[in-house]
């Protein structure tokens, strides 16, 4: 009889589904492994009369799921409870993904929207190794971009600041973002898709039941009320408010041609390499810019700075944060 190889053996087993089910079961059983992790640390013990609508799951997907973290150690044998391992599985799944959101967004050229699908898949494959050394690598952060702690390998963590509740917002103040959570995309879409993350400042000029308008990098946003529960916040300071310039800034796309401004910033939403690019193309603090001349259809357009002429396209102009002066530059 012939001896089938192992590479045969692995193709033989791809063919029937074997592999990728056996994978895709133990993510669902980590994923749940980390759910009850967080239902531990926010009751102080893991709830003893869990059931599967309560964790979201069928009952023959609990059964099946509970199999696998019993067989790891991961909980108590005919429980929910977590065991020591199990804690710290958990806990090295949170850091994983938290420091490769991160990665992705100090280090890549991926937008917010995928960081979490992508630090997901990545979670379960990394080692502790490679954790720390995505963690020396990016100077070992407290946060992760959205402002979640980032766990150290010891288990501590950064606590998260108090938050005000929706019902404590008051219109016309201006509030500081300090986390924006990303686990429901209905309400984290919006909200990063008009450019609001973390350390944004922003005011808030309508609260309604439905809909809610804030004033944001020069700009007039409508969102859905909702959304805004995605977002921990607390009052800005007034020298927040004043240093940033945060009543006269706009963003360099509503500069006209023949105007001249002034760079104020970079917006907390340009990060990792596309900051680092704009910086070092001299889109600094205190710069002049004006407008050289537009392309035909618009974008990209070709702006002097620093006595440089670059092309932006327009995305990438929304970056960049500019303030009229009060007398016209160009006159002297």
């Amino acid at each position: 009889m012939k001896r089938r190889r192992p590479l045969d053996l692995l193709g033989w087993l791809q063919r029937l589904h074997l592999v990728p089910h056996r994978m895709r079961q133990r993510t669902e059983a980590e994923d749940l492994l980390k759910q009850l992790y967080d239902l531990e640390k926010a009751k102080g013990r893991t709830p003893r009369r869990l059931t599967s609508k309560d964790l979201g799951l069928s009952p023959d997907t609990l059964e099946c799921l509970q199999s696998e973290l019993e067989r790891e150690g991961f909980i108590e044998p005919r429980s929910l409870e977590l065991t020591e391992s199990g804690r710290h599985r958990a806990l090295e799944l949170t850091r994983a993904h938290r420091l490769y959101e991160m990665y992705l967004a100090e280090h890549s050229g991926y937008s917010p929207e995928d960081w979490h699908r992508l630090a997901h898949s990545e979670e379960h494959k990394l080692s502790e190794q490679e954790h720390e050394r995505i963690a020396l690598l990016l100077g070992n952060p407290l946060y992760d971009p959205h402002g979640d702690p980032i766990p150290t390998n010891q288990g501590a963590e950064a606590s998260l600041p108090h938050s005000l509740s929706i019902e404590e917002l008051s219109v016309g103040q201006w509030y500081h973002v300090l986390h924006i959570e990303d686990d429901e995309p209905e309400s984290y879409l919006p909200l990063v898709g008009v450019g609001l993350t973390r350390d944004s400042v922003f005011r808030l000029d309508r609260l309604e039941s439905a809909r809610s308008q804030l004033f944001y990098e020069g700009e007039e946003i409508e969102l859905p009320t909702f959304s805004l529960t995605a977002l921990s916040l607390r009052p800005a300071l007034s020298e927040e408010v004043e240093l940033g310039h945060l009543e006269q800034i706009q963003r360099l796309v509503r500069l006209e041609e023949g105007e001249v401004a002034e760079v104020v910033g970079l917006s907390p939403s340009c990060r990792g390499p596309m900051r680092r690019r704009l910086m070092d193309l001299g889109f600094v603090r205190g710069s002049s810019i004006s407008i050289d001349m537009r392309s035909p259809l618009g974008n990209p357009t070709a702006y002097i700075v620093r006595g440089a002429v670059i092309a932006l396209r327009e995305d990438q102009a929304r970056y960049i944060l500019i303030q009229r002066p009060t007398h016209d530059r160009s006159a002297e």
